[in-house]
């Protein structure tokens, strides 16, 4: 099972880069916890590092937030915590994605309508 976890996580995020030039997550160096942590749909992780008042906007270089990462996967409740932390839903990534058009795109109506009352556009 843990290897199977593994395996989603590292799926999640290489579709999650995807989306950005290979450029922009080298030059970030991949290491931020708290998009990671969103990725991987880690509730009790993200609310702690969220506890640290950790930014919840950066954007990794160019704009992969955390926000942008659970709303591809489909997180709700991470979604949830994400923007009672004020994450800013309308933040775009250097080729223009938001959090409201990877949800979109990846069939999470649920997370598309949490966006949309936050004020996605």
């Amino acid at each position: 099972m843990i290897g199977l976890q593994k395996k989603l996580c590292t799926m999640s995020m290489l579709l999650a880069l995807c989306c950005i030039p290979a450029s922009t997550w080298a030059h970030s160096g991949g290491n931020h916890p708290l998009i990671n942590a969103a990725g991987r749909g880690d509730l009790p992780q993200v609310k702690a590092l969220l506890a640290t008042k950790i930014d919840v906007n950066d954007g990794a270089g160019r704009g992969i937030t955390a926000l942008l990462v659970a709303s591809q996967n489909g997180h709700r409740s991470i979604v949830q915590a994400l923007l009672a932390a004020k994450a800013d839903v309308n933040i775009k990534t250097r080729n223009g994605d938001t959090p409201l058009i990877a949800a979109t795109q990846n069939g999470h109506e649920d997370v598309v309508q949490l966006l949309k009352q936050a004020g996605a556009r």
